[in-house]
């Protein structure tokens, strides 16, 4: 037999596996292995299947069929939380358990990376401890560090023992005190003072550790975002006109004589949406959403066009913004500013009474916006009827905006949209960066108008492309995890967060398979008003899968909707971006050009997903950061404070804090196991209120530790008066 394809080669392998351990060259043998094509192809399977969990490479350098029981081991992707300890979830059989790994017992193992388990314990319950023997596929590979002189590196980001050796031709530049991203292999080369020791290169220098900013410039970097772009990108831009001109109109309609606005942020400088509206005489509305057609600066392959790919997003850390594109693009040319000609992309929709879209239309087109209003002058006007100045003439739109906006939410309500609290925090900084205070954001009525009109504008454009049945980009959102739904109300049933009446009737629905989001929208709905309100709809939500880009289309079960997709800010993510390049007349394209599409949008979409959650991951990251330096200015000032707060997350190996001010703490194990052994037995559960002080704060990692105070804790409860 004649191997010759690369799932053949697996096979081979597995077979020869399965009757007895093998070396490498003994398998090469075996598999009578020859060429430079086939060797290659050999050595990848071998890879391949490792990183698999199929086949498993012992220390005397024998593969063996991974066998979890025989080998007692598992293999999984390792997750590491803000306290420094790993978790690996595994399911078998229907059954899953979480693997906990201490921070001392992660051997170099970073988040994200595929790691083999050894020396597991399993407790009573579905979690079982465990150590990381070794790192099978790095996630990323990079991680911070900081140079203390001599060749030595001090781990910055990285949690557990771990030391880094980069080649001597790296260090030129560096200074004691520089902060870099360095690229770690997996395999360990070294254990020496009980550290894993790792080769590394020099990725990119971050900055010192006195700089301005450098701490938000360390998180940035760590999940590769940088306010520098590259020469080529620099070089492009000096060809990108800095207003529109007559030969860009071509082809395009003129709506420069139509009301049209924004509406966003007081602070936003990136405008890549504007609206406008008007009644017709059979009681329907136009709504018209215009969106900056980026596509037609940013050419396929040019420098900025991948550099855009490369970032995949821009991110918002605090009170700074690492763009996705320059700012002559960003805040630019792009940017539908007040006042100026901006060429846009435009989706026309009429809009029944009920909220039904009855016909639509896209096209290219010119506008310019009358005005940049912000959420806040939009409020008090819809809110509470005050007409800021310069507002006049433009109320009686917005009533008729905010009109439709309530139809669309309604109808959004009734087609199963899951409305979820919102716990997100904003952090309040002085004119130097300084945390003053972290308030909760909260939806408004003008924030909820443009939400209902960008979904409504996305959910046409996904319609039409489904229709003509074109290579396009979706975004996805997959049904719930039943087992998944279950244990989160299984949960909030024992911890007495909902009553059990409330609790079965929902999971008899999941295990009946007659359940859909109208029915957790119920659910939700009852605790609205309860102050753990907030709590309950984060444990729903963890139960769901996250929204991603995908070239199918799969439904987006969150907002209800059998097609949707991302076209409404292409200033600041790259999805969208190709949704308006795929948008473009089809008569651009070659037919060989167009199909080329189908090939090339499963890696785009994986990649955007992925920098998306970086970005996400960043912006949680710096808002830690800014709530850490909070509560190390507050602990110098009186150490000694005491602060309420509320349970919201508990698990065996972290007890999670919230307290009224919006900082959120951890409480270890340990300290919990401290409390108890002299004398403070009171048993904790979700949403109780406690009282704590600050016992200690790490900038590296930002996070706070807590310690509970018992004194307060055990004070009898007053009665309120009647």
């Amino acid at each position: 037999m004649i191997i010759q394809s690369a799932e053949e080669i697996k096979t081979e392998i597995m077979k020869h596996i399965k009757l007895k351990k093998l070396t490498e060259d003994e398998l090469r043998k075996a598999i009578n292995v020859k060429g430079e094509t086939m060797q290659a192809s050999f050595i990848n399977a071998l890879k391949t299947l490792e990183e698999d969990g199929q086949i498993y490479l012992d220390e005397q350098g024998f593969y063996k069929n991974f066998d979890s029981k025989q080998l007692g081991k598992v293999q999984g992707e390792i997750h590491i939380n803000k306290t420094g300890n790993g978790f690996v979830f595994i399911e078998y059989k229907g059954s899953k358990t979480k693997y906990l790994i201490d921070e001392c017992y992660l051997n170099g193992a970073l988040d994200g990376d595929t790691v083999v388990l050894k020396n597991i314990h399993h407790g009573k319950t579905n979690y079982a401890n465990a150590e990381v023997e070794k790192i099978i596929k790095r996630a990323k590979g990079q991680a911070i560090f900081e140079y203390a002189g001599e060749g030595e590196f001090i781990p910055y980001t990285v949690h557990g023992n771990v030391r880094v050796i980069c080649p001597k031709e790296e260090l030129r530049n560096l200074v004691i005190g520089s902060r870099v991203l360095v690229d770690l292999d997996k395999e360990r080369i070294a254990i020496i003072e009980n550290k894993s020791v790792f080769e590394g290169h020099i990725e990119k220098i971050v900055g010192h550790k006195d700089d301005p900013d450098i701490e938000i410039a360390t998180i940035a970097a760590q999940h590769a975002f940088f306010k520098d772009f590259p020469e080529d990108v620099l070089e492009e831009l000096k060809t990108i006109p800095d207003k529109v001109r007559k030969e860009d109109l071509k082809g395009r309609v003129d709506l420069r004589g139509e009301q049209i606005f924004t509406i966003d942020g007081k602070d936003t400088k990136d405008m890549d949406d504007a609206i406008s509206i008007t009644k017709t005489k059979d009681g329907n509305y136009l709504l018209s959403v215009h969106i900056a057609d980026v596509s037609y600066y940013i050419k396929e392959n040019s420098p900025l066009d991948i550099e855009a790919k490369k970032r995949g997003t821009s991110a918002y850390l605090a009170d700074s913004v690492i763009p996705m594109f320059p700012h002559q693009i960003s805040n630019g040319i792009c940017s539908l500013n007040e006042n100026v000609d901006r060429l846009t992309k435009t989706v026309d929709m009429i809009i029944s009474e009920n909220g039904d879209i009855l016909d639509y239309q896209i096209y290219d087109s010119v506008i310019n916006s009358n005005k940049k209003m912000n959420y806040d002058d939009v409020n008090k006007i819809l809110e509470k009827d005050i007409v800021p100045e310069d507002y006049e003439e433009f109320k009686d739109t917005l009533i008729i905006m905010n009109e439709l906006s309530k139809i669309l939410t309604a109808k959004r309500k009734k087609e199963g949209k899951v409305d979820f609290d919102s716990d997100e925090i904003k952090v309040i900084t002085s004119p130097t960066g300084e945390p003053l205070k972290f308030a909760s954001r909260h939806q408004h009525q003008a924030e909820r108008l443009i939400e209902n009109f960008m979904i409504a504008a996305n959910s046409c454009v996904a319609e039409y492309h489904r229709w003509l049945e074109t290579p396009w980009l979706y975004r996805v959102h997959g049904s719930p995890n039943d087992d998944n739904l279950i244990e989160a109300l299984k949960t909030l049933k024992k911890e007495k967060l909902c009553s059990k009446e409330q609790a079965d009737s929902l999971i008899n629905k999941i295990k009946n398979g007659h359940y859909n989001s109208s029915d957790i929208n119920f659910f939700l709905e009852y605790f609205k008003d309860s102050e753990n309100y907030s709590i309950i709809s984060k444990l729903i939500l963890k139960s769901m899968s996250k929204a991603k880009y995908s070239s199918d289309s799969a439904g987006h079960y969150g907002l209800g909707l059998t097609y949707y997709t991302h076209f409404t800010s292409p200033i600041r993510r790259h999805p969208d971006l190709m949704a308006h390049r795929l948008t473009n007349p089809y008569d651009k394209y070659e037919l060989k050009e167009l199909l080329s599409y189908y090939s090339k949008l499963p890696e785009i979409c994986e990649h955007d997903s992925f920098m998306e959650r970086e970005a996400d991951q960043a912006e949680k990251e710096t808002l830690d950061l800014k709530m850490a330096q909070y509560m190390q200015r507050e602990y110098e000032i009186d150490s000694g404070k005491i602060y309420t707060g509320r349970i919201i997350n508990m698990t065996p190996y972290d007890t999670e804090i919230k307290l009224d001010n919006n900082i959120i703490g951890h409480v270890t194990p340990q300290d919990l196991a401290h409390a108890k052994a002299i004398g403070h037995n009171q048993k904790l559960k979700l949403g109780e209120k406690v009282y704590v002080l600050v016992k200690e704060v790490s900038i590296p990692h930002r996070i706070i530790y807590f310690n509970l105070n018992y004194k307060e804790l055990s004070k009898p409860k007053q009665k309120a008066l009647n």
